[in-house]
């Protein structure tokens, strides 16, 4: 190839760039180093990364019949290690949200008590009713008027509970990552 035209498809780095280790770098000077353009050379390619053949078996790997029921496809991810592990850490995080306020006697927070995995399923399925029953806000799930009435949205669980339930649902603690 010729080296003039290899010149003029290079761009040349500034002399000023320099790759920091140091952790008190700016995120301003860590940007503009990312600018930087240097020049690639294409007439000498890196040869490709080794190819390494697929040898596992995708798809479930749970023999369920055809006739089985909607809850059990629910249950292969959310099992009850995963439903007991989502309540101890909503009721971690509530425990958390509450040592750390000053709470008034007139809270609706003195009110919480610790969500167990049974309540949870049943906030879960709550939840995913409200994307087949939809309604334009969520108060109205828990309407008495005869109009919107949904009963069975207030037969599973009272409006307060649910929405303490939605204020402290958390999947992991902030100080476990």
């Amino acid at each position: 190839m010729n080296s003039d035209s290899e010149e003029d498809n290079l761009i040349e780095t500034s002399s000023e760039y320099e790759l920091s280790s140091s952790e008190d770098e700016s995120e301003d000077e860590s940007l503009e180093s990312a600018r930087n353009w240097f020049g690639v050379d294409v007439s000498v390619l890196t040869p490709a990364p080794p190819k390494f053949p697929f040898t596992g078996y995708p798809g479930i790997k749970v023999s369920l019949r055809q006739s089985d029921d909607p809850l059990d496809y629910f249950c292969l991810f959310f099992d009850d290690e995963v439903i007991s592990f989502i309540a101890k850490e909503t009721n971690s995080f509530a425990e958390e949200h509450f040592s750390n306020l000053e709470l008034t006697p007139s809270t609706r927070a003195l009110q919480w008590k610790d969500v167990t995995s049974e309540e949870l399923k049943r906030f879960i399925s709550l939840l995913i009713l409200q994307g087949i029953v939809q309604k334009p806000t969520e108060k109205w799930f828990w309407s008495k008027r005869p109009i919107l009435c949904t009963p069975f949205f207030g037969n599973v669980m009272n409006e307060k509970r649910y929405s303490l339930i939605m204020k402290f649902l958390h999947f992991q603690s902030r100080f476990r990552r």
